[in-house]
């Protein structure tokens, strides 16, 4: 793969600007302050009338109550500001026992109501494939059928298990292992999407190409442009590239002849990138 130009997805990232959730914080922290204020003054206004009219007992069952009241306002608040964490990212990038680099070791599926769920694993969703083409890998027949489609010199189909990516038709998680110009095999992990249309497939890519500015990926982080296959030279589909909230570089690349998206993720850029242009072709029908 190769990119260049513009064109046309751990979240997707953040557009510059204050955080709207922090503002939203703030306010419910204000506003559970003001009523804590409140309650424990009315409770207080009432300790004082029964100490007043009925002695000591009183005060003393104002003073829980008051403590009661403060901290299930507080408690309240907090559950109610609370969101879903970042996605985990993949390790540095470090050398394997059979000489090949490993490039990345788990996938990042973003966060985001149009774009893929984040499971808070490592993509591959919690089920794990052994291999084989039976119901016992996990993987589901539409799954099947993607790996089946997938460049076995390259993409270690018994690798593949089934990855969580929202109204998605199959998705897999799987190991890829490639070789450079130079003879230098490189290996690591890559999701591979299959979506039922292009347009559903485009909604969860737009979620992040929408967020950046055109340009080069090759060159350039945090941009969205189009990539080309290195032995013909044309333009094969999107790419969106970037930096994700857990300090992994990101490429999600898409498509023009299938409804299908393929992401890599790594500490490393550089290494990356030139991973990336190596796993060609992904598909090979």
């Amino acid at each position: 793969m190769s990119s260049s130009g513009p064109s046309t997805p751990p979240e997707p990232p953040r557009p510059p600007g204050p955080d709207p959730d922090a503002h939203r914080l703030a306010r419910q922290s204000v506003r559970w302050a003001v009523i804590g204020v409140v309650v424990s003054s009315l409770l207080a206004l009432a300790g004082l009338y029964q100490s007043s009219h009925g002695g000591g007992r009183g005060a003393t069952d104002g003073g829980a109550g008051s403590s009661s009241g403060s901290g299930s306002g507080s408690g309240s608040g907090w559950s109610g500001g609370s969101g879903p964490g970042p996605d985990p990212g993949s390790p540095s990038p470090t050398d394997s026992a059979s000489g090949a680099t490993e490039i990345s070791d788990s996938g990042g599926t973003p966060d985001g109501d149009a774009s893929p769920d984040g499971d808070g694993t490592d993509g591959s969703g919690g089920s794990g494939a052994s291999g084989g083409s039976g119901a016992s890998d996990g993987l589901t027949a539409a799954e099947h059928d993607l790996r089946d489609s997938l460049n076995a010199d390259q993409w270690s189909r018994e690798s593949c298990s089934h990855a969580q990516w929202q109204g998605a038709q199959a998705a897999l998680f799987c190991t890829v292992t490639t070789v450079d110009a130079y003879g230098v095999p490189g290996a690591g992990k890559a999701d591979v999407v299959m979506y039922d249309t292009k347009y559903d497939r485009d909604v969860v890519f737009q979620s992040y190409a929408g967020r950046l500015q055109p340009g080069d990926c090759d060159a350039q982080n945090g941009v969205y442009g189009t990539w080309r296959e290195n032995n013909t030279g044309n333009s094969a589909g999107d790419v969106v590239c970037f930096l994700s909230d857990t300090g992994q570089y990101v490429f999600l690349c898409s498509y023009y002849d299938r409804p299908a998206l393929v992401q890599i993720s790594g500490a490393d850029r550089a290494r990356l990138v030139a991973w990336w242009h190596t796993m060609e072709p992904v598909f090979t029908r």
